[in-house]
């Protein structure tokens, strides 16, 4: 992914982040303030469409990468759904060189954006495409950060 890109989802993810403390801020205002209510969730439509304005940019600079995107933020929701159930040991994600991964016993190596270690050993990770993947304790060798 190019630093065009990179850039566009660094101001989307500031938005978003904007966007929650907003929407912190509007529950925090007393019922009786409707006006100072309507001011903050103007707030939040302009955050919300800003997002929408930079998406459609990514879309248009490289489709690829925005459909990308589009898979890991769907696996990702798919992943917490999955995960509301479990109890895990450990949770690991890319450190700052960006490897994350876990071996499977037959030694592939197999690149994650999270690999979570449930209680019972079996092993549950967010791919870099975005795919979700279950892999029992006896298919997994060793799931560290490289």
């Amino acid at each position: 992914m190019h630093s065009q890109i990179e850039n566009l989802l660094k101001k989307i993810s500031y938005i978003e982040t904007d966007m929650e403390l907003h929407k912190h801020i509007l529950f925090s205002i007393p019922s009786d303030q409707k006006e100072e209510m309507e001011k903050v969730m103007q707030i939040i439509a302009e955050k919300k469409q800003q997002v929408q304005d930079l998406r459609r940019e990514i879309k248009r600079k490289d489709p690829a990468a925005y459909d990308r995107i589009l898979a890991i933020e769907k696996g990702t929701e798919l992943f917490k759904t999955m995960a509301r159930d479990k109890q895990f040991d450990r949770v690991d994600t890319p450190d700052d060189s960006g490897a994350c991964k876990i071996t499977l016993s037959d030694g592939t190596d197999v690149d994650c954006l999270v690999a979570a270690l449930e209680k019972n050993g079996d092993w549950m990770i967010l791919t870099r495409d975005g795919e979700v993947k279950q892999f029992p304790k006896g298919l997994v060798k060793q799931g560290t950060k490289s």
